[in-house]
């Protein structure tokens, strides 16, 4: 008993002589050697970093970017139509709601951003920031004075303007542009601006999501042409205008539209776009465009199914009578696969062509009629609104239906009217509902009442033609508050598939 009373004494004692590390097995203690080195090497990068002055790539880019960026604010006089319903302008309905309408005046706190692309005063800016304005303000980070800007030139159908301002002796910082073809998605991007009015000069950091971003409803308006870049930047009211940048602090995008039902989406027209734009506006004030008269959409096949056809391409849709495309032979199911000598692969793409084509230069087109490849020749004209309006003329029908006044004096009106006891003094009565459309699947019939569509009232034919435009090319569901005699409900409706006018 003694002998074993002492191998057990001697076992303690060594067992509490071991180091507290012996409790970490024999196989790990490596493991943590390399963490506690690891974790002693990076707080030495960050002390040497942070004494340098270079803790973040990010603040040099701040440091190029920031004085180049201006703060816009703009004066507009309120007519019988009264504000309009971009944000800063719900604030002043929200807080004077018997300022409307009485042609009083009221001023923007700041109604978006802008940057320097030339010393000798011009700024870059969105369309939709300085829209309707009678005056135009800007002024740089830090500063009290503002220069009174002209409008030099505006673009609707990118979203785009271009400001010029007196700089008098001042040499202005500018900005340069860089490639937006060459960006890739996950790249860093940095967005500059004044959100909310008064904050101004803020600096955001994220990374290019995605490119070639179309189908969004920007500030009230649908801009015709849409290649955005989507970025997580954060982007805010107030940052429109702004520049968004890459890690070089070269502009690759003009910060242009958040998404308000979602976070840490924003988008951004790209550069290359903003560049071409830019020479026209500082040379004519307007866009020159080329028009055929068509519409297309994207060419979808399904595997197994379509043996022969190409891969991709532009299916025309529509042709307008009478329009360049008409006279050069182009018909409805020619799929377009190459123009001007260049591969067409998607509706949008052919849409950046046709309207980058001169006006008058006969071009090539290649289209695929029947399995059979031909060739075509085509003279473009120039876009204008004009054409625009022709291309929607004898489009009565819109989400598969057609309606019309509570008063108009059409005999369908006063027939369903009458038949169905309507009584409704407000919104648009539904005179024709196409079979198969997205009215009829969802339940609407003539002599039901529009009041709302996605949210928007209809009070008259002028909201609904309002309304039509501004949702033309949306493609997601729409709710419509339809009333049927005494009983209102919401349906929603898809849009149908069409294409781009180009």
């Amino acid at each position: 008993m003694t002998l074993h009373a002492n191998k057990s004494i001697r076992l303690q004692r060594r067992l509490a002589q071991r180091p507290l590390t012996s409790a970490v097995p024999r196989d790990n203690r490596g493991h943590v050697v390399c963490a506690f080195v690891l974790l002693l090497v990076g707080v030495l990068l960050i002390a040497v970093r942070a004494a340098s002055g270079q803790e973040s790539p990010f603040v040099q880019v701040g440091e190029t970017v920031r004085p180049a960026v201006v703060s816009i604010r703009t004066t507009r006089a309120v007519g019988e139509g009264g504000v309009g319903t971009a944000p800063l302008q719900e604030l002043y309905r929200r807080f004077f709601p018997d300022g409307e309408g009485e042609g009083g005046r009221y001023e923007s706190p700041s109604t978006g951003s802008g940057f320097v692309v030339d010393p000798a005063g011009e700024i870059i800016t969105n369309n939709h920031v300085i829209a309707g304005a009678d005056e135009i303000f800007v002024r740089f980070g830090g500063e009290r004075r503002e220069y009174r800007a002209e409008l030099a030139g505006t673009d609707p159908n990118t979203d785009l303007a271009l400001l010029r301002i007196d700089p008098l002796d001042r040499r202005l910082p500018f900005l340069a542009f860089g490639d937006s073809d060459a960006l890739q998605v996950g790249a860093w991007a940095i967005a500059v601006g004044n959100p909310f009015g008064n904050l101004e000069s803020s600096l955001t950091v994220g990374v290019v999501s995605a490119k070639g971003r179309g189908d969004l409803l920007i500030g009230g308006l649908t801009p015709r042409y849409q290649d955005f870049i989507q970025t997580d930047a954060s982007i805010n009211f107030g940052n429109s205008g702004g520049p968004l940048v890459d890690v070089a602090g070269r502009v690759v995008g003009v910060n242009t539209a958040i998404n308000k039902e979602g976070q840490g989406i924003g988008f951004a027209v790209p550069s290359n776009l903003v560049v071409r734009i830019w020479e026209h506006l500082r040379e004519r004030g307007r866009v020159v465009r080329g028009y055929l008269g068509i519409e297309t959409e994207d060419l979808v096949s399904i595997v197994g199914e379509d043996a022969g056809e190409p891969a991709a391409g532009a299916r025309i849709v529509r042709v307008l009578p009478g329009a360049p495309g008409h006279a050069a032979g182009l018909a409805v199911d020619d799929l377009v696969v190459e123009f001007d000598g260049d591969p067409v692969l998607t509706r949008r793409q052919l849409q950046f062509m046709i309207a980058g084509t001169l006006p008058g230069r006969e071009v090539g087109m290649e289209v695929v009629r029947d399995g059979t490849s031909r060739r075509v020749r085509v003279v473009p004209d120039e876009w204008s609104e004009e054409s625009a309006d022709a291309g929607d003329a004898g489009r009565d029908a819109w989400l598969g239906m057609e309606a019309a006044s509570l008063t108009a004096p059409d005999p369908r009106v006063a027939r369903l009217k009458e038949t169905l006891g309507v009584t409704a003094d407000a919104g648009v009565i539904v005179v024709a509902v196409k079979d198969g459309g997205p009215a009829a699947n969802a339940g609407i019939r003539p002599g039901d009442v529009l009041v709302s569509v996605a949210e928007h009232e209809l009070a008259d034919m002028g909201d609904w033609n309002r309304v039509r435009a501004l949702l033309a090319h949306h493609r997601d569901p729409l709710p419509v508050l339809v009333r049927t005699g005494a009983t209102e409900r919401y349906v929603t409706l898809q849009p149908e598939r069409r294409g781009v006018e180009n």
